[in-house]
């Protein structure tokens, strides 16, 4: 198969060497210097250097099959767009607009957009898809988060991926499901202390990642639904303390004979205080708890750490989207619209390829019920 990748940061590079291992692939970015390292990974991967949102990047792919967007999340309902126009279209994007957008683009060229196909969302709702065929679900709570294994003060947080979409992440409000309703609450609320064995004391904070879930079908009927995001004690304080003294606002001023946005300018300083070099050791979190309506309680954790030189949060989020991918080609997948990763979860065979994909990947995941710890397995 010839298969696109679009953005080559690190969980883009990720999915781009994973995937040449037994496709061709193309890589495309404005970054030099990203295309530069994929190629030293595999020299055979073909790469363009094309400015995205200037340039029209589908005008030299009619020879490829299917596409992955890597791109940041505010470039990524944009770029989906114009693939689905020619393409289906594998997404980790992120992107803030509402995906179900882009159905009628994807029906029109017969193509298909597999939205949120990273480590959570993604996996988390494959799993949740997985766990509604099994059970009647009163409650879904998911909690994820990447966080370096020796902490760093005085942040004690290392970005395993664009900092712009940590920081979107912090400050885009969260939706959430409570008593059978959707409700939009501010970022950063909703704060658990927990602790690990293990890893140690952490905190989690109510955060943007259900997305799809909430106006699915398939959940229709859980009353209760919450996505929170995990790190180190007092990161969450830090954070709000940015928000509350404007230093995330738009509010613009001349910096070096140019007019920037005080966010830009903390943006770039997070930037560099959040970079994680590539021996830095760390970790990926994710746990999933379940209530049924017979008080019955269902948990999920995955776990994956620094690998060979990638990160565990490239490996889980690119790896998701691999799986994904390869459930694609493997099964012939012909659908078309919007084929969210819940969906993909309630069909057995689909479930079982992408948990035994990523289990082959040296990634944990467990399951137990409490009754019948046996039952998922």
């Amino acid at each position: 198969m010839n298969i696109a990748v679009i953005g080559t940061g690190m969980v883009g590079r990720l999915i781009a060497v994973e995937l040449s291992k037994s496709h061709h692939v193309y890589a495309i970015d404005n970054n030099s210097s990203n295309l530069n390292i994929l190629k030293e990974y595999n020299p055979k991967i073909v790469t363009y250097k094309i400015d995205l949102l200037k340039e029209d990047f589908m005008k030299n792919l009619s020879h490829i099959d299917l596409m992955i967007n890597c791109v940041p999340g505010f470039m990524g309902f944009e770029i989906s767009k114009a693939i689905l126009r020619e393409k289906t279209c594998v997404d980790i994007s992120f992107m803030p607009e509402d995906c179900i957008k882009l159905e009628s683009y994807a029906n029109k060229a017969k193509t298909a957009l597999y939205p949120d196909s990273g480590v959570a969302p993604g996996l988390s709702n494959i799993i949740v898809g997985n766990l509604i065929t099994n059970y009647d679900i009163s409650e879904i709570k998911i909690m994820v988060g990447g966080l370096p294994k020796e902490k760093n003060p005085p942040w004690n947080y290392k970005a395993p991926f664009s900092p712009i979409d940590v920081i979107e992440e912090y400050t885009r409000p969260a939706r959430i499901k409570k008593n059978g309703k959707n409700k939009t609450v501010g970022a950063l609320t909703g704060k658990i202390d927990f602790e690990m064995e293990d890893i140690g004391e952490l905190e989690a904070f109510l955060t943007d990642g259900l997305r799809t879930l909430l106006d699915s079908e398939l959940t229709s009927e859980i009353p209760n639904m919450l996505e929170y995001t995990i790190r180190y004690p007092g990161h969450s304080r830090m954070v709000s303390d940015l928000i509350d003294s404007g230093k995330l606002s738009n509010v613009k001023m001349f910096q070096k004979g140019k007019m920037v946005s005080l966010r830009e300018i903390t943006t770039k300083k997070l930037f560099k205080e959040w970079k994680l070099a590539e021996e830095d050791k760390e970790f990926t979190l994710l746990i999933i708890t379940a209530k049924t309506m017979d008080s019955q309680n269902i948990s999920c954790v995955v776990y994956d750490e620094w690998r060979e030189g990638w990160s565990s949060m490239s490996r889980t989020t690119g790896l998701t989207a691999c799986a994904i991918t390869s459930l694609i080609i493997d099964k012939k997948l012909r659908g078309t619209g919007i084929i969210t990763p819940e969906e993909l979860g309630t069909n057995k065979d689909y479930f079982d390829y992408i948990i035994n994909y990523l289990r082959k990947k040296k990634i944990s995941i467990s399951f137990s019920n409490e009754k019948n710890p046996s039952v998922i397995k």
